[in-house]
């Protein structure tokens, strides 16, 4: 039996009346949802109608429908994307003719290119297309196919035809073959058990969910129920499904647009909303927050719903995991690793580590300010010598006049800390963090020292207050999890950097579940959450081209015109799903917010362009400005004087006792109140080391060096036998070891070489040729002259 309802209808209330029940007793009946998220809202149903404790229905998505018809005669493993990529890659590697020749033949370059031959053939195999269809697509085209494009679908073909044959030799079992073997054996039988089965929600079907489908329409016990829309009556047809086409008379919701610069103004819109509805003390029951693009979740959290305690809102979208703090710390330490020279660390990534909130708030006798101290003092002592942009753990952990320098910093009232402490706290942070990290045996054992590293910083550290850091972390130790027991496992890489790599292609694949299960109160969603659920209210941000529709191109081998000959779904097809799921989200609210950004980089949806349309043609009009809210910034751009500060006695005093430099006169004539802050304040800029070597630094060592080769040559005429580039050459090898260590790399190696090239041009052609025609003595090298001069 086939029901189609109109767009507006609740979904869940139209399940509950068709269910079969005795007494409080539901189990009867099995439902079955596109997703997961509406069987929340069913029970939460069921029990607002029972009034009390009932036995509810089995409520499956179709995955788990699925799932528990294969897994009640076939016990073969379900495999995930990690394992798939690595069988693709142990065929790729064998392969006479590899894909891209001989570009993609270690583990982490081929994982990319893995997942997408994965998804694309899985899409190939669900949707019942033989490989050598793939392998022959080029006499069906109209138009030439590029020779690169075949051969990459001939390619595409052997990996598909050898994938699958080797999943079945290993007793293995994939989404597409569960779908399809499902839909081979299921009849009628298989759903005796129930009285009433219901699938309800469903649009866009798969080849092999289409012949699911077509063998259970004419069972006595099943019902379809299909909510009409965008594109609903095409489906139907292409199940065999002939309705009548009905013009549903729906009064459809109040719709209103408002237009902001970027993200922050959408968010303080909507806040805007909140708060003056607050001030009415309107309630935020069935009222729906959706969030088609992920990264708006935050400054959503931060800036628009800060109002409303944690608990009377749920969250349910995914986050990707490369967007989290976690993600941030774990990509630090890979980062300096990856900058290392030998044993020794690039002191900028250093400190980049030490000093990230997770590392620096290591507990010390049960005090983060130990650590914060210790490591912030490290950071001053290290800039202070910073032309040395390469230190081993060892130089840090063993410098005593750095550790004395971290003493000094701590205050005299704070008992307990000694040098020995620090420096056994130090290289215990070591050991538990950098040191982990500098050799793995294969791809299990990095996964496992990625997870001990979170688990020390949990234990050890202020991480778990951090707002969501807990689940944050639960979710990278469960993709480790997953790394660690995958087919990839014993992959060992040559390079060290290469797992790094794998690490940051594998996490820009996986989300972190905010898989909310309470249905009280404010619902923040992803757009696809909301499939088959029902709002009174509706806030959607981001509904902008490339996000809702998401029209961005498609990440696949298959181009457009192959998937068409193919009878493969297209980005149309995608457009085309996010339209009816876009219509009936709207048709079922009464009141709908729409936000979106519009600058020189985004502009609004089509999904706006024709609500607008619709709005111009009712009130024949070619005017939108009217139906429009925007968020305007209005900046002052206003430089207002600082106020006078007089000179009181003190400063006076201050500015009497002081030695001024050449540039603390130019300071002072040029602006006293910068005078004031720099030489009286001593406020400044915090120093850093950037890796660069400034030219200031560069002058100081020249000037060194100069220094030091005439300290010895003073009060007396100069000869020509007294420029020795021999010693000259030696003093610059000498200095620049001391200032610069040993084995310097890179940018450091090339200055030295240039300062040693220029230092003897500059006493060939300048010295020399001086000594000759004049008579030369040094008086006096870098001396410090003062002089008083009116008290001052």
């Amino acid at each position: 039996m086939v029901r189609l309802i109109p767009p507006g209808k609740s979904l869940i209330e139209e399940i509950i009346p068709n269910l079969k029940r005795m007494e409080r007793d539901y189990s009867p009946n099995l439902v079955v949802f596109p997703g997961r998220r509406p069987s929340h809202f069913l029970r939460k149903a069921l029990a607002r109608k029972t009034q009390g404790s009932f036995i509810p229905p089995v409520i499956f998505s179709m995955d788990e429908f699925v799932d528990h018809l294969y897994e009640k005669n076939s016990p073969e493993r379900k495999i995930e994307g990690l394992d798939a990529v690595s069988l693709l890659y142990d065929i790729h590697r064998k392969a006479i003719n590899p894909l891209g020749g001989g570009s993609f033949m270690t583990p982490d370059s081929f994982f990319p290119l893995g997942l997408k031959i994965y998804r694309d053939i899985e899409e190939l195999y669900i949707e019942g297309i033989e490989h050598h269809l793939v392998k022959a697509i080029e006499p069906y085209a109209e138009e030439a196919i590029p020779e690169q494009t075949v051969k990459r679908l001939q390619s595409l073909s052997f990996f598909y035809e050898e994938f699958y044959r080797k999943v079945r030799e290993r007793g293995f079992s994939t989404r597409s073959l569960r779908y399809r073997a499902v839909a081979g054996m299921i009849d009628d039988s298989a759903m005796e058990r129930f009285q009433q089965v219901i699938f309800a929600g469903f649009f866009a079907l798969t080849r092999y969910e289409k012949t699911l489908f077509q063998k259970l329409l004419a069972a006595d016990n099943t019902l379809f129920i299909f909510q009409d829309g965008r594109g609903m009556q095409e489906k139907l047809v292409e199940l065999g499904i002939r309705t009548v086409v009905e013009e549903w008379k729906e009064p459809g919701p109040e719709i209103h647009f408002c237009s902001s610069p970027d993200t922050h103004g959408q968010v303080y819109a909507l806040r805007s909303i909140f708060d003056r509805e607050s001030e009415e003390n309107r309630h935020l029951g069935s009222t729906a927050i959706v969030l088609p693009s992920p990264e708006t979740l935050f400054p959503l959290l931060r800036q628009g719903i800060t109002m409303l305690d944690e608990d009377s809102y749920n969250i349910s979208l995914g986050y990707p995991l490369q967007r989290t703090p976690v993600f941030a710390f774990l990509n630090n330490i890979m980062e300096l690793i990856t900058s290392m020279d030998g044993d020794r660390l690039y002191v900028p990534d250093y400190l980049n580590f030490v000093l990230h909130p997770y590392t620096k708030n290591i507990y010390c006798n049960g005090s983060t300010e130990i650590t914060r101290i210790l490591f912030h003092a490290i950071e001053e002592g290290l800039t202070k010598s910073a032309t040395k942009t390469f230190i081993s753990l060892a130089e840090v952990e063993g410098n005593e006049k750095l550790l004395q320098f971290v003493m000094d910093k701590f205050p005299q009232e704070q008992k307990g800390v000694t040098k020995e402490l620090l420096a056994g706290h130090l290289k215990s942070i070591h050991r538990n963090t950098i040191e982990k990290f500098t050799s793995f045996e294969n791809v299990r054992d990095f996964s496992l020292k990625c997870t001990e590293l979170l688990t020390y910083i949990f234990n050890n550290s202020t991480a778990k207050l951090h707002p969501l850091f807990y689940p944050f972390s639960e979710s990278f130790i469960r993709s480790l999890e997953a790394i660690s027991c995958s087919l990839m496992k014993d992959i060992a890489f040559t390079e060290r950097s290469s797992y790094f790599t794998f690490f940051r292609k594998y996490m820009m694949t996986c989300y972190t579940p905010f898989e909310g299960t309470p249905v009280k109160g404010l619902q923040v969603l992803g757009f696809l959450e909301t499939r088959n659920l029902k709002f009174k209210r509706v806030f959607i941000l981001d509904v902008n081209e490339e996000v809702l529709p998401d029209t961005r191109k498609e990440d696949t081998l298959l181009p457009f015109r192959a998937r068409e000959i193919l009878g493969l779904p297209t980005y149309q097809d995608r457009d085309a799903l996010a339209a009816y799921y876009f219509e009936v989200l709207l048709q079922g609210a009464e009141e709908v917010h729409l936000f979106f950004i519009e600058n020189d980089r985004k502009e609004r949806s089509r999904f706006v362009e024709r609500l607008l349309w619709e709005r111009q043609k009712r009130d024949r009009t070619t005017d939108t400005k009217n139906y429009l809210s925007s968020v305007q910034y209005k900046i002052e751009l206003k430089n207002s004087l600082p106020a006078d500060i007089g000179k009181s006695d003190a400063v006076v005093k201050f500015l009497k006792a002081f030695s001024y430099s050449a540039s603390a006169l130019d300071t002072y004539l040029r602006c006293q109140l910068q005078f004031y802050y720099s030489y009286v304040l001593r406020l400044d800029r915090k120093e850093e080391i950037s890796g660069d070597i400034e030219r200031v630094d560069i002058g100081k060592f020249v000037h060194y060096v100069l220094s030091h080769y005439f300290a010895k040559r003073k009060d007396f005429l100069l000869q020509e036998k007294d420029i020795d580039i021999a010693e000259l050459n030696a003093l610059v090898d000498r200095l620049f070891l001391k200032e610069y260590g040993e084995n310097p790399s890179g940018a450091v190696y090339l200055l030295g070489r240039q300062i040693k090239r220029h230092l003897r041009d500059f006493f060939l052609k300048y010295f020399v040729p001086l000594i000759r025609e004049e008579a030369m003595s040094v008086l006096s090298c870098e001396d410090d002259i003062r002089i008083v001069k009116d008290s001052f």
